[in-house]
């Protein structure tokens, strides 16, 4: 028996459930800990029990079962290493480990990525006034002074409602998203680096919004940050199942199209704004009258089950 081994897998118990202590009823709790208490003397003592045939209130049966299983897993599976068996935390995962799920919701680094995901979409809207300032000169003309600053108000207001509606979209996602991997966030950073620099074209279109090359790379760019969006959300329901397993088919459609409806808008107004540069804002508005139909067809959403016992292995 190794007894340095059961030490370390007992630190590890120890470990989750101070973690997740807020989440256990009292007596669960009570449960647990005599158990852990138990078991941590017993090893100590060197005079190991045999395992329980019924679980206690606070495990699945899944757990159970998989513990019944005559092929144990292997212990690197859990990074047990010598750091473990010292009694201190896990180690860091192996490479192979590394591109499985990061984070879950309800978690420090879930929270994390949403957070600097707000920032970034903070700062780029701030970053839309700083070009909006009032010269400082003598025998200031009010009257004149905002008529040139009509074009730098608009592209204001077009890409203020452009991130603030991305923002919606993007909060809307993270209803359905369980689970965070390496690709997904670097398809999140992807998307995020897409709105930081929206600016920059916002800034273009102010200063020569009649021209086409200005108007055609604001519309392109606009777009670039629904698609990549709207990557993120197909490698989410898609690619690694990190939605919640009650996300509905016409959910995940709904929430789809609710993104492409922008990028898809900005796309369209680009053979416009080659001949009419003007006339494509107005068809940018189109975004607007697209959002209200989808909302009007919005499936409803089913309620939240229990957590089933393959949603525990993500």
């Amino acid at each position: 028996m190794d007894l340095a081994g059961v030490t370390g897998d007992v630190a590890v118990l120890e470990w989750i459930r101070d973690r997740f202590a807020p989440t256990l009823s009292p007596a669960a709790r009570a449960e647990l800990d005599t158990r852990l208490r138990d078991l941590r003397g017993a090893a100590d003592a060197r005079n190991l029990p045999p395992p329980p045939t019924t679980p206690p209130a606070w495990q699945p049966a899944c757990v159970t079962s998989a513990r019944s299983d005559p092929q144990p897993e292997p212990r690197e599976r859990w990074g047990l290493g010598a750091a473990v068996r010292a009694g201190t935390l896990p180690r860091m995962a192996a490479a192979s480990e590394r591109w499985r799920v990061l984070a879950r919701a309800g978690e420090i680094e879930y929270d994390r990525v949403l957070f600097f995901s707000d920032a970034v979409f903070a700062i780029a809207i701030t970053l839309l006034i700083v070009d909006l300032r009032v010269p400082d000169v003598p025998h200031l003309q009010s009257g004149q002074l905002l008529r040139d600053a009509i074009p730098q108000i608009g592209g204001f207001a077009y890409s203020f409602a452009a991130i603030g509606l991305f923002w919606l979209a993007h909060h809307g996602l993270f209803r359905h998203i369980k689970g965070l991997d390496r690709p997904l966030v670097m398809l999140n950073l992807l998307f995020l680096g897409t709105i930081a620099f929206v600016p920059y074209p916002t800034a273009l279109l102010s200063a020569a919004g009649d021209q086409v090359p200005a108007t055609v790379f604001y519309a392109a760019s606009l777009a670039a940050v629904g698609l990549a969006e709207a990557a993120v959300w197909l490698y989410a329901i898609r690619i690694r199942d990190l939605a919640l397993p009650g996300v509905s088919a016409a959910v995940r459609r709904w929430v789809l199209l609710r993104i492409l409806r922008t990028p898809v808008i900005f796309l369209l107004s680009i053979p416009v704004a080659v001949i009419q540069p003007n006339l494509a804002k107005y068809l940018w508005l189109l975004i607007f009258v697209g959002g209200f139909v989808l909302r009007r067809l919005e499936p409803a959403e089913e309620e939240p089950g229990p957590v089933a016992c393959r949603d525990l292995d993500g």
